[in-house]
């Protein structure tokens, strides 16, 4: 997703911005919290009323939808693509071949994502958003505008129309089948759970274009406005901007987002219109909750806490899905088995806990390794190549030997490493030699050369003293010159 992603596109050696690498750290966190009630409580129900039967297990849940559900999706939206329209900014044959196979490798990991660790899946549905995000690449900024305006203005829409759709059905989470025929898979083996989202899938698949599809690519066509115009790059230049989102924050998105908090989890008997009411709130006044993120982070992005999330934003594809296979590893039957067993608040730091593991996984990743392990594959797969894995020293002098010059840190090959390489050397093998293979051959040749003919003036050098030995010390005397040794001889 680098100023990627989902992932790291930027070039080793290019310049990093650190802003976009923050808010996708910390969207990362939002993510794994909105994610936990499906993965930790129930498949497709979410918070149900077992796992918030404490004051603070409601507490928990107020939080989540109050302040985290609907909005870091978008945020995340929002520096996904980011990272594509870095690819876009060169349009021609080689950026897009890349951008388009980019897209296709995202849609694989997102139905293997959704298959086989969470039915609510996001990369799909950006394989497909990237796509529109195409018709754009040309246009003006005001026809981006206008088209994320258009956007936005058909969720609202379609919020409405849920609404009023559902007045009285009671609900059954994201979708309308039964939600324990989800969670009875997910309590088998990890080929049960597979074949329990695959039935599922089709409504998720429906219920999350109608709620995230037409907000994410507004956020899309915001994201190609703000690359362009250097906004994520220079925030400080920007400063009005986000005191103007904050405003629009406080004013909208934060009453909306308590709003949709207390009809889903506040005092009072539940019904389906609260239900629906909280989700159209929720995700309408979205949107201006994640402006005031965007903002308040901006305004800090020099502060020493969010640099600790760097190297988590930095790897925000291997993140996402990393959440999803340790919650899991964790709640599923195939693992340990918890699902439906803790509370809000219990789930709630479990889920804590693995966003800390992974940040901490992303700082000793990054210490030897420019991509993280998914964003290496999907770079490989968008350029057609193995990419070279290891960092690349930056501090080296100009004047260091071309043995200290390699781009290798000095430390010992690990398993990731020789799996790399032997990768690359298969790759190699399977493409022929290269221009530049063929010209360390040449290089090789001329050296071998050089020093055999080095070793053959040695030998005779040696031979020659011998020689001189044997005639005697008399004839040794007469061949040495006067005041220099014959071992100095032999050493010239």
């Amino acid at each position: 997703m680098s100023s990627s992603g989902t992932a790291s596109t930027a070039a080793p050696g290019a310049v990093r911005h650190p802003l976009p690498d923050q808010l996708r750290g910390l969207a990362l966190l939002g993510i794994v919290l909105v994610n936990m009630p499906f993965l930790a409580i129930s498949g497709t129900g979410g918070f149900l009323p077992s796992s918030t039967s404490t004051w603070y297990d409601q507490a928990t849940a107020f939080a989540v939808v109050a302040f985290a559900q609907g909005k870091f999706y978008l945020l995340f939206s929002f520096l996904f693509g980011y990272s594509l329209t870095l690819l876009l900014r060169r349009r021609t044959g080689d950026g897009l071949r890349r951008y388009r196979r980019r897209l296709v490798g995202l849609a694989v990991l997102g139905v293997a994502h959704a298959v086989f660790f969470f039915i609510a899946d996001i990369l799909f549905s950006y394989a497909l958003l990237g796509v529109g995000l195409l018709f754009f690449v040309a246009r003006s900024n005001r026809a981006a505008l206008w088209a994320a305006a258009a956007a936005f203005t058909a969720g609202i829409l379609l919020l409405v129309d849920l609404v009023l759709s559902s007045r009285g059905t009671p609900q059954n989470g994201l979708v309308g089948s039964d939600p324990a025929i989800l969670d009875a898979a997910l309590r088998g083996s990890f080929l049960d759970a597979a074949v329990g989202r695959v039935e599922v899938l089709p409504e998720m698949f429906i219920a999350f274009g109608v709620l995230n599809w037409f907000p994410a690519f507004a956020m899309f066509l915001l994201d190609l406005v703000a690359g362009r115009l250097g906004i994520l790059a220079n925030p400080a230049d920007h400063t009005r901007l986000w005191k103007g989102l904050l405003v629009l924050a406080a004013t909208i998105g934060l009453p909306g987002g308590i709003a949709a908090g207390w009809l889903a989890h506040g005092p009072g008997p539940s019904s389906p219109l609260r239900d629906v009411l909280s989700v159209a709130i929720g995700f309408g006044s979205a949107p201006a909750l994640t402006a005031g993120y965007v903002a308040v982070i901006a305004l800090a992005t020099r502060s020493r806490v969010l640099r600790l999330v760097e190297p988590a934003g930095r790897m925000s594809l291997t993140g996402y899905l990393g959440e999803s296979i340790l919650l899991t590893a964790i709640f599923c039957g195939w693992g340990l088995g918890l699902l439906g067993q803790l509370g809000a608040f219990h789930a709630a730091l479990v889920a804590l806990g693995v966003w800390l593991a992974l940040d901490v996984f992303a700082h000793l990743w990054l210490r030897r390794y420019t991509y993280g392990p998914f964003e290496w594959v999907l770079r490989c797969w968008s350029y057609a190549t193995i990419v070279p894995l290891r960092a690349v020293r930056t501090d080296q002098p100009t004047s260091a030997p071309a043995e200290q010059t390699s781009g290798r840190l000095a430390v010992a090959p690990t398993g990731a490493d020789w799996a790399a390489e032997a990768v690359q050397e298969l790759y190699q093998r399977l493409t022929g030699y290269t221009q530049d293979h063929h010209a360390r051959i040449g290089v090789d040749i001329v050296a071998f050369g050089a020093t055999r003919q080095v070793l053959l003036d040695h030998i005779e050098s040696l031979t020659a003293t011998a020689s001189d030995t044997a005639g005697g010390e008399d004839t040794a005397r007469s061949d040495t010159a006067p005041g220099v040794s014959r071992h100095d001889r032999v050493q010239r």
